[in-house]
């Protein structure tokens, strides 16, 4: 008995000693306005046990009584706290953590100071948004490294986005984006190609709304990209849209509407003197040119002015102070009429209108992150019938199930329909801008009474009637799409103290349908008088999965060292159909569909591309000073030839924060310094065909099939060997990148400045090289040629003023940058990007990327002209006319607040650079520009020299010839593209809130202000979707000046 009661109480007192060892804590965790903070972490410090805060920011924990409880929220500085029954912690908002965490490849968050490569990043109130649908919009000037060429300012008007320069000569330049963990495809579905016919294509990062976007990381160099493999080797765009916060007691609904108005953001300056005709002598009313006399003269014209003897007035009589054009009768008008100037330009260019709206909710409710937004973009474009009608809706939620488990998903879904107008050969600018001031373009009916197929036109009609082309003939686009992933992560216990693992399975989606529609009705043009339809489109299934294990944590006797190993599996795969359904003759006007057409053509195929990548990346830390990363990736590529599929792709970084050294801390000026280095390899992949088929372009011809060849009946189409031969030991181009830098904060980071140089070498380019004929095709696709890149990037950001009513704040980025062709394949001196026989933009080997490439003045040793008989002239062959990339390009950001008012603006700055510019040489050529004035008249000696006596010219020309000799030049039509312009201005003004109600105003103004080397035109409009962009005009669509103003409610 005195035993067991013995044991009883031993084990009564080692009862009462664990029960005394565990306090139940029960707290709260607000922020500094007394808030609950719901979703904060609460561990027990060298353990991995812990809990979350609910939604009134309370918790309940059992910890040991010596205990500390670590108390920690994203964006709040972390805590900890001694154990205790009753536990209120404040968490104070950290400004300076959260402008120091970016996110990096797949997703990852990592203290910027962690980095051994550039990194920039934008947020939600850094975009300019308002009063634009596209995201290249928001962005531009606001970021080192990164061009973005918008092609003009029609609605959905597509964009370049480069990073670092071009890699590729002739293929894809444009960077991977990834849109909350979910990699999209933005490239256009079609190419514009030589850009020289037909309508623009939209770029598909139209699908994205700015207004959805909370964070843009920008990923630049290949270290910083080498994680997300062979489909990353230009960059990365990283998107985090908006979601919910972890510290709201209720749903937060925000509103926000926006109006504006664009027109043309420069005028084309036309003069308004003299008349249509080739010469000053005659009026002549069927001329493409304004060469001829007076328009206060016509009436005096021998053959059509009112005032004197001809056939008009023989028929009608004098008609005094008129003349007669005979278009007006044509048209059903009255032939007489007196000289007036209209304004055809101003008249056809409307004002266009832009309507954005936006619907977004989103709450945090016991551990469930949530938002939904809905919205609607609407835009009337400056050209009669074109526009864009987007709209949109997303959804997103993030839920933490416990400490272990957390799940989520994302879905965006848009619907794009564009209306858009053709540029270059198929352009109705060049009608515009060519009009006779005295023609009534818009007044004049465009087609004879009772035929449209008729039309009526100051000039022959192999180019269309602008009006006419509005009512009859349209270009159109709609495209649907839905993209997103859905994820789950598990985190054990893995009761090692100061370490975590992560598991995280990520499966997404991206799928979208494009339906394309050009309509030219009958009487378009004399050669297209039977009209035409084309329906034809695209449609992408995409795939994508990932699979990723993240080990982090610290060790050391005094946890001085930092660990963070991922690895990691990606499948993405690719199901692509492409169509084309083709009419032309229609049977009647008026009745625009394929059933329509006497001919008819089709083609239709699909495409599957799948891509496997292994990789893995381990970050070692000192210190929090010395950080080390090693990141490798092996990708399997169905697109390559069979047995060189696949590659790997290395990369390393270096970052140090020297200002830890003891002798540099605590240091009034030099607060914060890094160093950082880093080396790379990534490649892009091209699309390899062992056998390709394809429907040659005529109707007769021999049946090949292998062995026998035998003739068809003409008429009779058939399948031929296509007539591009592939490399079989095609592999991937590779880009190696070298990349140094530094970062500075100055004045307790009152003054950042970072640089960055960035050095890529780009071997095993993929391009066609010709073949000779006796080979059976025209050219062979294979590895050649190589090209260097060398950037200097420069960032400096001040805050001028710091108070608590007001701040002043400057930003200034500056990016020089050299793309140079080092070598193309043997016997290629260079490759065409677009254009036309000549001029074209072209990648020439010993030159920068790109150039330009056509007939030049032909000159003497010292640069003088060389003219015949008083006149300039053409050298022969077409040579380099300089180079398309600019000197720099720098990007001002300034701006402040002062009590309820906020004022931000964006300026940019290019200086140098090429373009060929083919509306105002045909202008200059046709005597239409106010240029042209002073050589309408009157005779002339040209300074130059006399081929034929090498001696100074003395021969007397008249003023028209040489203008025009001088304009027939393509060297005449190369323009610097230097300007200086303010982007975007907007003022913002928040009103005193009432009740639950934040509501905010604001005016705005964008593309503005623009000074430049260039006449008439903006610089920044041009031709086509792809490499070309930004350097070659020809009657494209003109650049918008946009104001507007808009209204967020927010409750």
């Amino acid at each position: 008995m005195k035993r067991k009661l013995t044991m009883f109480l031993a084990l009564f007192i080692i009862g009462i000693g664990i029960v005394t060892a565990q306090t139940q804590v029960r707290g709260t965790v607000v922020d500094e306005t007394g808030q609950p903070v719901i979703g904060a972490t609460i561990q027990i410090k060298g353990t991995s046990q812990g809990t979350v805060t609910d939604v009134d920011g309370r918790f309940n924990l059992s910890a040991p009584a010596n205990g500390t409880l670590v108390i920690s929220y994203v964006g709040m500085q972390t805590q900890e706290v001694p154990v205790s029954s009753n536990v209120r912690v404040v968490l104070k908002g950290d400004t300076e953590v959260l402008d120091e965490v970016v996110v990096t490849a797949l997703g990852i968050r990592r203290e910027r100071k962690a980095l051994g490569y550039a990194a920039q990043d934008l947020n939600s109130e850094q975009l300019s948004k308002a009063g634009t649908t596209s995201f290249a919009n928001a962005i531009q000037g606001k970021l080192t490294g990164v061009d973005v060429r918008q092609s003009s300012g029609a609605p959905g008007a597509s964009a370049q986005i480069v990073i670092r320069g071009a890699r590729s000569f002739d293929g894809n330049n444009q960077p991977l984006y990834v849109v909350d963990g979910m990699p999209i495809n933005t490239t256009p579905d079609f190419d514009t190609g030589n850009s020289v016919t037909g309508a623009n294509y939209a770029d598909r990062s139209i699908d994205i709304n700015p207004e959805d976007i909370e964070t843009i990381n920008v990923l630049k160099g290949q270290a910083a990209s080498a994680l997300y493999g062979i489909r990353a080797s230009n960059g990365v765009i990283v998107i985090t849209t908006k979601r919910g916060s972890g510290n709201m007691t209720k749903p937060q609904v925000t509103v926000s509407t926006n109006l504006s108005a664009q027109t043309v953001s420069r005028k084309f300056e036309r003069q308004e003197v003299y008349a249509q005709g080739n010469s000053i002598s005659a009026y002549n009313p069927t001329s493409s040119m304004s060469w001829g006399p007076k328009i206060i003269d016509l009436p005096n014209d021998l053959k059509y002015g009112g005032n004197t003897e001809n056939q008009y007035t023989q028929k009608d009589g004098k008609h005094q102070g008129q003349y007669y054009n005979p278009q007006r009768a044509k048209a059903g008008l009255d032939g007489w009429t007196t000289p007036r100037i209209y304004d055809n330009v101003g008249d056809f260019l409307v004002t266009g209108f832009t309507e954005n709206t936006n619907l977004n909710i989103s709450h945090s409710i016991h551990g469930i992150n949530y938002a939904f937004s809905i919205n609607n973009s609407y835009q009337e474009g400056i050209i009669p019938s074109t526009g864009m009608n987007r709209w949109g809706a997303r959804g997103l939620v993030d839920w933490k199930i416990d400490t272990k488990w957390n799940t989520g998903f994302s879905m965006n879904y848009s619907s794009n329909k564009i209306t858009g107008a053709p540029g270059a050969n198929d352009g109705i600018m060049n009608v515009v801008y060519s009009a006779p001031a005295e023609y009534d373009l818009k007044g004049i009916p465009n087609h004879v009474p009772g035929d449209i197929t008729q039309q009526v036109l100051f000039r022959a009609t192999s180019f269309v009637n602008p009006y006419w082309w509005a009512e009859h003939n349209k270009y159109s686009q709609h495209t649907n799409r839905a993209f997103g992933n859905a994820y789950l992560e598990f985190q054990p216990n893995l009761n090692v103290e100061n370490f975590t693992l992560k598991f995280r399975e990520q499966a997404g989606l991206d799928m979208w349908t494009s339906d394309y529609s050009d309509v030219r009705e009958m009487g378009t043009t004399r050669s297209l008088g039977g009209g035409d339809i084309e329906n034809y489109g695209t449609q992408h299934n995409v795939f994508n999965n990932l699979l990723t294990a993240n080990l982090d944590g610290k060790f050391g006797a005094n946890e001085e060292w930092g660990l963070n190993v991922i690895l990691g599996n990606e499948v993405n795969d690719e199901n692509i159909r492409v169509w084309d359904y083709y009419g032309s003759n229609f049977n009647f006007p008026n009745f625009k569909t394929i059933g329509n057409a006497t001919s008819l053509t089709s083609s239709e195929y699909p495409r599957r591309e799948r891509n496997v990548g292994f990789f893995g990346s381990a970050s070692l830390s000192w210190e929090d000073q010395l950080y080390l990363t090693v990141t490798g990736r092996n990708d399997y590529v169905s697109t390559m030839p069979r047995g060189s599929r696949s590659f790997f792709y290395p990369s390393i970084s270096l970052g140090w924060e020297f200002t830890r050294l003891p002798g540099l801390q605590n240091n009034d000026v030099l607060n914060y310094g890094k160093l950082r280095a880093s080396f790379a390899q990534v490649g892009q992949a091209g699309n390899y065909y062992n056998n390709f088929y394809y429907t040659p372009s005529y109707g007769g011809g021999f049946y090949t099939y292998t062995p026998v060849s035998y003739p068809l009946p003409s008429g009779v189409s058939t399948f031929i060997p296509y007539y591009r031969a592939y490399d079989e030991g095609l592999k991937p181009q590779n880009t190696t990148n070298y990349e140094v830098g530094t970062d500075l904060h100055f004045f307790k980071s009152r003054i950042k400045v970072e640089y960055t140089y960035s050095f890529q070498d780009v071997t095993d380019q993929i391009f066609a090289v010709p073949l000779d004929g006796s080979t059976g095709y025209q050219e062979l696709m294979t590895n050649a040629g190589k090209m260097q890149t060398r950037s200097h990037e420069l960032s400096l950001n001040a805050a001028i003023l710091q108070a608590k009513d007001y701040d002043l704040n400057l930003g200034i980025n500056f990016t020089s940058l050299k793309n140079e062709v080092v070598e193309l394949a043997p016997g290629v001196e260079s490759i065409m990007l677009g254009g036309f026989v000549e001029p074209q933009v072209r990648a020439q080997a010993g030159s920068t990327y790109p150039n330009i490439y056509g007939n030049a003045f032909k000159r003497d040793a010292d640069g003088n002209l060389l003219l015949l008989n008083g006149l300039p002239q053409a050298a022969g062959d077409s040579q380099n006319l300089g180079s398309c990339s600019p000197d720099f390009t720098t990007g001002i950001i300034f701006g402040g607040h002062f009590k309820r008012v906020t004022l931000s603006s964006t300026w940019s700055w290019q200086q140098g650079g090429k373009m060929y510019h083919g509306t105002n040489m045909t202008m200059n050529y046709f005597g239409v520009t106010k240029e042209s004035l002073p050589y309408h008249e009157g005779r002339m000696v040209a300074e130059g020299i006399d081929e034929a006596t090498g001696k100074a010219n003395a021969v007397e020309v008249s003023k028209q010839d040489y203008y025009q000799a001088y304009y027939d030049v393509t060297e005449s039509g190369i323009y610097d593209t230097s300007f200086f312009k303010l982007r975007d201005l907007t003022l913002t003004y928040q009103l005193p809130k009432v009740g639950s109600f934040d509501i905010s105003v604001n005016a705005f103004a964008r593309n503005v202000l623009i000074w430049a080397e260039l006449p008439n035109f903006d610089p920044e409009s041009s031709q086509g979707n792809n490499n070309m962009s930004g350097y070659f005009e020809r009657f494209s669509i003109p650049n918008t000046s946009s104001y507007g103003g808009g209204l967020t409610f927010t409750f």
